[in-house]
């Protein structure tokens, strides 16, 4: 754990902030680069960014509380305290959504489109931000005897470094979509592909995280998952009947 890089003065940089921050400017640039493919103008992307970026912080922030209130019910001033990590993807993909939507109605583009890159930038950015939480201690895996084992300063016990079978598996993920990109039926299929890799790795990572749990074998993330899991294939299904092969969506 490295969860402080360096202070400077009053000031104190943390891993996790500053991981984060490069994951938003990888993604960035993946996504001007998938638009010019897309003949859309990049110009547009640093807009896009700065809003789905906040309204995914926000969305991510508030997932954690809601899971963690006991917690933060009595330690409410924490809940700002994003640079300690305990950011929840799902919460920032339910506030990202509606925000993509005003955006592209905004700059007249098709929504699926929109939600593409979106999806692009954020799987290119995700392996960054995993490695951000495996500097800062958060999103430990559960205590095993693998010769990769973790320990952490916290407890000294050997963990899954789940944070790290994280990014792989999130790298993995961004090139099958870097390479599927052009084959999309319809503009926001590379969307909800995204999502249902997302979802899959999620299912089964969660295994090796501790989380907590929600039923006798399941925990939230994996409830989480399956939800949004079904959600997506159903969406995908209806509009790749209705949609493949046409224009915009």
């Amino acid at each position: 754990m490295h969860p402080i890089l360096f202070r400077f003065g009053p000031f104190t940089i943390y891993s996790y902030g500053v991981m984060l921050a490069l994951a938003v400017l990888v993604g960035l640039w993946v996504a001007q680069k998938e638009a010019l493919r897309r003949r859309i103008d990049p110009d547009f992307m640093p807009t896009l960014a700065f809003w789905v970026v906040l309204a995914g912080l926000i969305g991510a922030r508030l997932a954690y509380v809601v899971v963690d209130w006991p917690h933060f019910a009595s330690n409410p001033i924490e809940i700002l305290f994003i640079w300690d990590g305990g950011l929840t993807f799902y919460g920032a993909v339910i506030l990202a959504v509606p925000v993509v939507l005003w955006l592209a109605r905004r700059h007249h583009l098709p929504f699926g489109t929109v939600a593409d890159l979106v999806a692009i930038a954020a799987a290119a950015g995700y392996p960054i931000a995993r490695i951000g939480c495996f500097l800062n201690g958060c999103c430990y895996g559960k205590p095993t005897n693998l010769p990769w084992a973790v320990a952490f300063p916290f407890d000294g016990i050997p963990r899954h470094p789940t944070q790290l079978y994280s990014s792989l598996a999130g790298l993995i993920i961004f090139l099958i979509l870097w390479r599927w990109r052009s084959k999309e039926s319809f503009p926001g299929e590379l969307a909800l592909f995204y999502l249902v890799l997302y979802c899959i790795y999620r299912f089964f990572i969660e295994f090796f995280r501790v989380t907590p749990p929600a039923g006798s074998w399941l925990n939230l993330g994996q409830v989480a998952s399956l939800i949004l899991l079904g959600l997506t294939l159903v969406i995908w299904l209806v509009l790749r009947r209705r949609l493949g092969g046409k224009s915009g969506v």
